[in-house]
């Protein structure tokens, strides 16, 4: 159990990563939503280390989230907290929860670093923090590990399901899409629950990472933003095209005040965006992008749940397991044809088409057209819900609840 009382359930991925980059000469930053898991996954941390032998008081854990720590939001006081309780030998580790709110928290943080022999590992909420000035303190020290909510098959081993057996992909894949991902909620003990923690979760986004921390004064307006934003999930858009839809509908809203509240919306990892990329031309283009919600229960909850859209749905699910997976993801664009995902990580290159299905014989000759445009060899994957297998022509068929579950690409 964390100390919250919420149960904590191992992620071996994320796990993985935090036990192999221990070095005391880079501060490690777990970044993403709220309640994405970011807290457990320091607890779990801790735990391993105090199973490998570890003192527990060789572990110096700050969350800002409680109120009795309110007081080292000020940086001498954080200082003087953290000097106090080294250890007098043996390795030292700090654990600092949302660490965006303690003042000037990168000097801080880097300070602290340079002088004392100890293991840093924070998490944050709001990666507008990794812009600035301030950051240039911890520039070449630090490295940031992006947290999500749970995949699919994080979800099938949280459900104690077996992910090898095909009869109950679909089944549990929309509990995955209705419920959402977050671990608090899929954990949730009746759909009530659920849906409260969705709204408390929601709210807190909004009210501290977003209308606070970006001083926002219309409501109104930044909900009729991210409501056009959660309804139009994988469709071009842009800031002009909502400040034009909603200036139709009666709202004044200008195309600046729609752009910043974007920008607020992806600072707070509620969205992620989604550039073009001119696969010809090899430029990243500035306009008609696409955004993708961190999490499908969220939207439900804020839209409320609708049986349609399953196409942009499905693109979203492997938007963010793509994301999952390091890859940078862009729109890719070939004149006038367009191809749902390029992903590149490390030298790789996958360009990627999702559909529903392609039974249809015309809707799999239009799914794949865009692949007999590209001229390289890099590979092209066609993944839809089908189980028979569609290959041809140098086109990889995947299964798209296969690809969820961990297949590779």
């Amino acid at each position: 159990m964390s100390e919250t009382g919420v149960m904590m359930i191992n992620r071996p991925v994320y796990e993985r990563k935090l036990i192999t980059s221990q070095n005391e000469e880079v501060v490690k930053i777990l970044i993403g939503a709220r309640r994405s898991g970011k807290s457990s996954l320091l607890g779990l941390l801790g735990k391993h280390l105090v199973l490998n032998g570890l003192p527990e008081k060789n572990i110096i854990e700050i969350n800002f989230e409680y109120p009795r720590f309110v007081e080292l939001q000020n940086p001498a006081n954080f200082y003087r907290y953290v000097k106090e309780r080294l250890p007098e030998s043996g390795p030292a580790f700090l654990f600092v929860d949302e660490v965006q709110e303690l003042d000037e928290w990168a000097k801080t943080i880097n300070g602290i670093r340079a002088e004392f022999k100890v293991d840093i590992y924070a998490t944050d909420s709001n990666s507008r923090m990794f812009a600035g000035e301030h950051l240039t303190y911890l520039s070449g020290r630090y490295i940031p590990i992006e947290v999500y909510p749970l995949s699919f098959l994080e979800f099938f081993i949280f459900k104690g399901a077996d992910s090898s057996d095909f009869s109950i992909h679909e089944a549990l894949y929309n509990q995955y899409s209705q419920l959402g991902s977050f671990p608090a909620v899929v954990l949730a003990e009746n759909a009530d629950f659920a849906q409260s923690l969705l709204g408390g979760l929601y709210d807190s986004i909004y009210s501290r990472d977003i209308l606070l921390r970006g001083r926002i004064r219309n409501e109104t307006a930044f909900r009729r933003v991210a409501n056009y934003v959660f309804d139009n999930i994988g469709n071009p858009t842009s800031a002009n095209s909502i400040a034009n839809t909603l200036k139709s509908a009666g709202y004044a809203i200008t195309s600046d005040t729609v752009d910043n509240y974007l920008t607020l919306m992806s600072s707070a990892f509620l969205v992620y965006p989604c550039t073009r990329y001119d696969l010809r031309g090899k430029e990243h283009l500035k306009t008609n992008g696409k955004y993708y919600v961190v999490d499908s229960g969220l939207r439900n909850r804020v839209l409320g749940f609708r049986n349609s859209n399953h196409g942009h749905l499905s693109e979203n699910m492997v938007f963010l397991e793509l994301k999952r997976r390091g890859f940078d993801v862009n729109v890719g664009i070939l004149g006038a044809a367009e191809l749902d995902f390029v992903a590149q990580s490390q030298g790789a290159r996958y360009y990627i088409q999702v559909s529903e299905t392609v039974l249809d014989p015309l809707v799999l000759s239009r799914e794949i057209a865009p692949f007999y445009k590209l001229t390289d060899g890099y590979t092209r994957i066609l993944i839809t819900k089908d189980r028979a297998d569609y290959s041809r022509d140098g086109i990889r068929h995947i299964n798209f609840y296969d690809f969820l579950l961990g297949l590779n690409l």
